[in-house]
């Protein structure tokens, strides 16, 4: 039985995972203060609920990793930086083997064992969240990049203008800049005056056909496409699927995203790309970080 962890912006869940399939899970609040110290315990801890004597343990974290499970950087969770994750945790957990690996990336892997992946062999994994990650998969292999860097479909850049928005990576006119979490609750009370912890009250004024839920769906969409091109006009790929919080909301900016497809690509096919949602949904971050541990 192998154990995988997804590590998001404010929850640990883990899971022990057969087969593709999550047979047991339990989840945790992070806490906005936490420090890397208080969060890696409260992996370790989340993982000993479900076994006491865990034999290795997936874990997907929100950033850039290197081979030997060191962070780069968490854009979303502060002071992860140089944090060697895959240590601290084996420590914490008796000596057990640890693979850790961007969420996106990790989400990626399950989609392609037991999702999508099975028809679709190269695909881009897009994580709708807080943060917009990707994990990559090219002829059925999980790619994620020489440094550990491939996928960050959320920096790429669509707006090069001086007074573009901010990005938590802090650069200006990255794609998580228009249509991450953040992004659209700020645009939303702008338009709306009120300011919603989450997406769905903006997803439920969109379906009640109100102008400021349309404009948010309408500009997220766009944002979404005009990134999506470029991957597209590199790549080729035969689809892209989406996962996280966001993504059940797909259908409200899929049209949006096809039309700036077809407004950016080189050629039409490229524009045609299907536009998926995930297989396996809130679960492939855990299913995929599971499988880690057996590459």
């Amino acid at each position: 039985m192998l154990i995988g962890v997804d590590f998001g912006g404010t929850h640990v869940k883990a899971g022990a995972v057969e087969g593709g399939e999550v047979l047991r899970s339990t989840s945790a609040a992070t806490g906005s203060s936490a420090s890397p110290d208080d969060v890696l315990d409260l992996i370790a801890s989340t993982v000993l609920r479900l076994t006491p004597e865990p034999e290795a343990v997936g874990v997907a974290i929100p950033g850039e990793v290197d081979a030997e499970g060191r962070c780069w950087r968490l854009t979303n969770v502060p002071g992860f930086a140089g944090v060697h994750v895959a240590a601290e945790l084996s420590r914490r957990l008796g000596g057990c083997p640890i693979a850790v690996e961007n969420d996106a990336t990790s989400a990626a892997l399950g989609e392609r064992l037991y999702g999508h992946g099975r028809e679709h062999p190269s695909f881009l994994m897009v994580t709708l969240g807080t943060g917009i990650g990707a994990g990559l998969v090219l002829g059925h292999m999980l790619y994620p990049g020489a440094n550990g860097f491939a996928g960050e479909f959320g920096h790429l850049n669509i707006d090069r203008s001086p007074d573009a928005p901010l990005c938590a990576c802090g650069q200006r006119g990255c794609v998580e800049a228009f249509a991450g979490t953040k992004a659209l609750v700020r645009r939303f009370k702008e338009l709306a005056g009120s300011e919603p912890n989450e997406v769905l009250p903006i997803a439920e004024s969109a379906r009640r056909g109100e102008a400021a839920g349309l404009t948010i769906f309408s500009a997220m969409g766009d944002a979404l496409g005009r990134g999506l091109s470029a991957v597209q006009n590199l790549l080729d790929l035969n689809a892209i699927v989406f996962t996280g919080g966001i993504s059940g909301s797909l259908d409200l900016a899929e049209p949006h995203i096809r039309s700036a497809l077809r407004a950016h690509t080189f050629a039409p096919p490229l524009a045609e790309v299907p536009l998926l949602a995930s297989e396996l949904g809130e679960r492939a971050g855990i299913i995929g970080a599971a499988y880690l541990t057996t590459l």
